[in-house]
């Protein structure tokens, strides 16, 4: 089996320059995607649920990648979600070497993507930043890279829909080469001017499945599709399709982009999610990620130790007994 390349002698030459693995070397070399590919994967599923619960650095936003990583590994939490932002602002090779220094496991890193022009970034300009994403993911040991559509923004839904299924066979086809997986985020309709022109599970699947690509998968956002009346017993029936889990609550419908609650603090059904989830054989990690203005304004110590006691609620060894019994 061979990989035909789709991208241009000049792009690979690109990457070569900066150090990374080129398409064409890994189109000759297929045992290299393959070992990858376990790197990336291996030993999770030998995990308790409670060893895979990771962060994501916009919990604690006001903390630069290096608090983010000191801390996170003094109060002993299994991984860490790699905000593309943070990495940006921190150099990204400097970040990756920090990272890699830190020796915390990387649960994701995202989120990118935005392919309908929206403030201003052209196509080519986005799916080239969501290429190096992809690249660094690897670089990193990140099973997946997050990605959002963007906003409709006054395109028709045809076209819409074309730049946005075009962008994600693309990505695919690259993260297939480098060993990860891209994860499409629904977002909740409060989103709809600023990141998002998919809101529920359903539509987000029946893109995945539109594409068809085994590197495309799904980040299943609680805080955005978790009051889905048909969501646990449903699940099993997409769960090959889940890359990564965003943990975030709320206790009514999203007021503002900024109001997410700590896991376990509000009226989502999170425990039945999670029940649903391993059930149907789930073992991939559970991403903390609260975006919350009230929250950020904590400090950010008191913040995690909050994060970590609903988590110990929510992962329990009595659930995780009842989990393992079905």
């Amino acid at each position: 089996m061979t990989y035909t390349s789709k991208f241009s002698a000049n792009e690979n030459s690109q990457m070569e320059s900066v150090g990374y693995i080129s398409i064409t070397t890994i189109s000759k070399n297929l045992k290299l995607k393959n070992g990858l590919t376990k790197m990336q994967t291996s030993g999770l599923n030998s995990l308790s649920m409670q060893q895979r619960i990771s962060i994501n650095e916009l919990t604690t936003l006001r903390w630069s990648l290096e608090e983010d990583l000191n801390a996170y590994r003094s109060y002993d939490i299994p991984a860490i979600g790699v905000s593309w932002r943070k990495l940006l602002a921190y150099g990204v090779q400097r970040g990756v070497r920090k990272i890699k220094q830190s020796e915390l496991p990387v649960s994701s890193l995202g989120w990118v993507g935005g392919f309908t022009g929206h403030n201003g970034f052209g196509f080519d300009e986005v799916l080239l930043e969501c290429k190096r994403a992809i690249r660094v993911a690897s670089q990193l040991g990140a099973p997946t890279v997050t990605v959002v559509t963007g906003p409709q923004n006054r395109h028709i839904d045809s076209h819409a829909n074309r730049l946005v299924c075009l962008a994600l066979q693309e990505l695919a086809e690259l993260a297939e080469c480098y060993g990860v997986t891209i994860s499409l985020q629904p977002m909740h309709p409060i989103y709809q001017h600023n990141w998002s022109m998919i809101h529920t599970t359903d539509q987000a699947i029946k893109m995945i499945r539109q594409i068809g690509h085994p590197s495309l998968k799904l980040a299943l956002g609680t805080y955005h599709v978790g009051d889905e009346s048909d969501l646990c017993t449903r699940v099993h029936e997409f769960i090959d399709l889940i890359g990564i889990v965003h943990l975030a609550d709320r206790s009514t419908s999203p007021l503002n982009e900024n109001d997410r609650e700590i896991p376990g603090e509000g009226q989502l059904p999170l425990r039945g999610i999670i029940q649903a989830l391993e059930s149907a054989g789930y073992d991939g990690w559970y991403e903390t990620e609260v975006w919350s203005k009230d929250l950020w304004k904590l400090d950010h110590h008191d913040l995690i130790q909050c994060c970590l006691q609903s988590q110990t609620a929510l992962f329990s060894n009595e659930f995780s007994e009842t989990v393992s019994e079905h």
